[in-house]
């Protein structure tokens, strides 16, 4: 029997080539945005497991600008209320997390504390 997962093709290659994946990361950014903003849940979630997996690769290895620009579209899937979908976010974030700093992340929580709707404080 074959065994269906929700992992896509992008979050298998990133999770096993490791450093070799920074080569990749300018071409696949383009296609991991367009899965974030996808209505589909299942888009959004593979998206973020492939960004997880992709930040763990390249920690230290100079691909900063791009994971920042992908965590501006991961970070909106906070508010997700599916419970697969915001473990995945929360591991993407996590994994951004280990490539950008913490300090990055603190910054995007701080902002949301001081924010005027009720739902993202």
């Amino acid at each position: 029997k074959a065994v269906v997962s929700t992992q896509s093709t992008g979050s298998f290659l990133f999770m096993y080539i490791g450093e070799m994946g920074k080569d990749y990361v300018y071409a696949v950014t383009p296609l991991l945005e367009d899965a974030l903003m996808d209505r589909d849940l299942v888009h959004r979630q593979t998206a973020c497991s492939a960004i997880k997996h992709m930040a763990l690769g390249v920690v230290g290895l100079g691909c900063e600008d791009a994971l920042m620009h992908l965590l501006n579209y991961v970070w909106p899937n906070v508010f997700e209320t599916s419970p697969h979908v915001i473990n995945a976010v929360m591991e993407a974030v996590e994994g951004l997390k280990c490539a950008l700093g913490p300090v990055k992340i603190l910054q995007y929580t701080l902002q949301g504390m001081s924010h005027p709707a009720r739902k993202v404080r």
